[in-house]
């Protein structure tokens, strides 16, 4: 039943997350989007359908192997009995075709419900085409041991510590990184400059959330509005779910994709964005890089920023 818990749902994942464009892998993303909408509404058997008859899960802590779709059909349904609100973050970090029709998949998973502790499990599977539908074979999965500290679970953040700044035609946009004291949390201090002086600023809070294992952010603005988001890392490019509160009240959401090119230079673009639900135009992709000498930023200071 550990299987329920983990690596059967490892898979829900992948549809939120862009996989390389070629066209066996894009099939392979389409198939995983519509076994997710199966998992995600209950449907045990349209679940299974995405699942050979010889599909296999390896739990590799404890040695458990499920073989069979009928053994693993039994555990999913009582999943769905048992953990009706389970959540699920993941990240992939390898995809590829091993043949015309078998793919790998790899990545890390993190799972939590109101009944179970949070867990991260990195996971393997291995995809095969039947009768031109992709199918599950095996999942193989391995806990992964949880941060000792908030600071080691930011750590792949780090790099971010410092001074950046993204010149626009008509505003220059500079942002600096820095530790809190105890290194618990990282904060984003940003001002937007015009010819004229500063138009806006803001600060945002970056932390690590234990109870459901995922990197958090805060952000408040000086035109009153406030926002939170979820980071989830996916190779180079962290994807940051956000959500936001404007000045005059109304809801707006998007994902902010930031893209590290290397240790002095990441892009970063706005997709998905909507305001009260009605769809607005990406962002352009906006070049930041780092201010030189200025890579070693201090801990913030005791006083309340």
């Amino acid at each position: 039943m550990r299987f329920i818990a983990r690596s059967i749902l490892s898979l829900t994942l992948l549809a939120t997350l862009g996989l390389p464009a070629r066209s066996d892998e894009t099939a392979v993303k389409r198939m995983i989007d519509e076994y997710a909408q199966a998992f995600n509404s209950h449907q045990i058997e349209d679940v299974m359908s995405f699942w050979t008859e010889s599909g296999v899960h390896i739990d590799r802590e404890t040695g458990e192997r499920t073989e069979g779709r009928e053994s693993i059909r039994s555990d999913i349904a009582a999943a769905f009995e048992q953990r009706p609100d389970t959540r699920i973050f993941g990240r992939i970090t390898r995809l590829r075709l091993i043949k015309p029709d078998v793919a790998s998949v790899e990545g890390e998973v993190t799972v939590s419900s109101a009944d179970d502790p949070t867990s991260v499990n990195e996971f393997s599977a291995i995809l095969v085409n039947q009768n031109d539908k992709w199918m599950i074979e095996e999942i193989e999965e391995t806990p992964v041991a949880p941060p000792a500290s908030s600071y080691d679970a930011l750590q792949p953040l780090a790099w971010l510590v410092g001074t950046w700044v993204d010149d626009g035609e008509d505003a220059r946009v500079e942002t600096v990184y820095r530790w809190t004291p105890n290194q618990a949390f990282l904060l984003r201090s940003f001002a937007v400059q015009v010819p004229d002086g500063v138009t806006s600023q803001g600060t945002q809070i970056i932390g690590w959330d234990p109870r459901s294992a995922e990197i958090r952010s805060w952000t408040f603005n000086s035109d009153g509005s406030f926002g939170d988001g979820v980071w989830t890392q996916s190779g180079s490019e962290w994807l940051i779910k956000s959500s936001q509160t404007l000045a005059d009240g109304r809801a707006a959401s998007g994902t902010f994709v930031l893209s590290r090119v290397n240790d002095d230079e990441m892009t970063l673009k706005l997709i998905g964005h909507d305001i009260e639900g009605d769809p607005q135009p990406a962002s352009p992709t906006v070049r930041v890089v780092r201010v030189p000498g200025a890579d070693k930023a201090p801990a913030e200071s005791t006083e309340t920023e």
